[in-house]
């Protein structure tokens, strides 16, 4: 029998900057326990492609609990990632 994947929430804080992009401070998203961050924000981006264009690479901090992530941090229930323009 397959094992099922749980659900997890996720709370995104936006600093000003990239409010006046998204237009809320932060949002829960619910997606699969274990979620590698890299895919994550790939999907941010699907929804605020207009971050991309605004904060080229190089132009975009963030965190996952106020640590730099990694291309293979994973994230967990309750998780918070924290994305600001610079």
């Amino acid at each position: 029998m397959a094992e099922l994947i749980k659900p997890i929430t996720i709370l995104v804080n936006y600093n000003k900057r990239l409010k006046d992009i998204t237009g809320i401070d932060s949002e829960n998203v619910v997606v699969s326990d274990g979620i590698f961050f890299t895919i994550f924000l790939g999907f941010i981006f699907s929804s605020y492609p207009e971050i991309q264009i605004q904060f080229p690479p190089g132009n975009l901090g963030m965190t996952i609990n106020r640590r730099a992530p990694t291309d293979f941090s994973r994230l967990k229930d309750g998780d918070v990632v924290s994305l600001h323009g610079i």
